[in-house]
């Protein structure tokens, strides 16, 4: 995580690439629609990035993001229920434990 809080390349190649394990996505068809929103990267590269061997630039990686996003829902569910690949820009939210620890009932 970055000192604003915000989301590094490693956070967000590790939760990008989980998202698309997470929805099984086809590598081909999402590099097509990455490339038919801009993207640059060959289709190689996007493998790898999704496995976390190799790394994007942030416009790159924020290109991916979104065609990942698009591709995982195509019937148009509501956000809040999907797992969605974050940007370069996204904050990174910080599971914190109850300070009051576990509910027990006796």
């Amino acid at each position: 995580m970055r000192a604003d809080g915000a989301m590094d390349e490693n956070d967000q190649q590790a939760l990008t690439g989980g998202v698309i394990k997470e929805h099984d996505l086809d590598l081909a068809q999402l590099w097509l629609d990455y490339i038919a929103l801009g993207g640059n990267a060959t289709q190689q590269d996007v493998k790898e990035y999704s496995a976390g061997l190799t790394r994007l630039p942030s416009k790159e990686r924020d290109i991916l993001s979104q065609a990942v996003n698009e591709y995982s829902d195509p019937a148009g569910r509501p956000r809040e229920l999907l797992a969605m690949a974050p940007y370069s820009d996204s904050l990174l939210s910080l599971v914190r434990k109850d300070p009051a620890g576990p509910q027990t009932s006796k």
